[in-house]
């Protein structure tokens, strides 16, 4: 169950960040490209930024896997 579910985050997210990463090299104008550029930084810093990486050991460590 917990395979699925860190699968589908991990499918989630890699489809955010490669939608992020086409809009911010192949968007038609500045402002489009900029945003993609925004949210492409948050992204990453969501998932691989300490605080993700606190929850996600929080959350394993409250299912007993860790």
């Amino acid at each position: 169950m917990i395979t699925w579910l860190l699968g589908g985050y991990a499918v989630f997210v890699a489809s955010m960040a490669g939608t992020a990463c086409f809009v911010a090299l192949f968007g038609d104008d500045r402002t489009r490209r900029d945003s993609g550029f925004k949210v492409l930084k948050l992204v990453w810093i969501s998932v691989a930024g300490a605080g993700g990486v606190m929850m996600l050991a929080l959350k394993l460590g409250g299912l007993g896997l860790v």
